[in-house]
């Protein structure tokens, strides 16, 4: 039993490495899709008229606001911790 578990785990190890080989190489396009959609957010709530700009609309946009900033912070961090 413990070869099939031992295989198993390699298996995994691989795929996950493979995962994030591919994650890495993607992390511009995730990035230019956050920037984007925040962007898209900024631009509906900005269009809306400031009577139908209510306080959850706002709150929501800030929220995704900060998200978006701690993410790519946290990448940031990251790419010069292990470089």
């Amino acid at each position: 039993m413990l070869p099939q578990v031992l295989v198993g785990l390699g298996l995994f190890s691989l795929v996950s490495a493979g995962c994030l080989f591919w994650l890495e190489r993607f992390q511009p396009l995730f990035l230019a899709v956050s920037v984007g959609s925040l962007a898209y957010e900024g631009w509906i709530v900005h269009a809306r008229p400031p009577i139908r700009r209510t306080w959850g609309i706002k709150s929501i946009f800030v929220v995704s606001l900060v998200l978006n900033v701690l993410l790519v912070g946290s990448w940031i961090v990251l790419w010069f911790r292990y470089r």
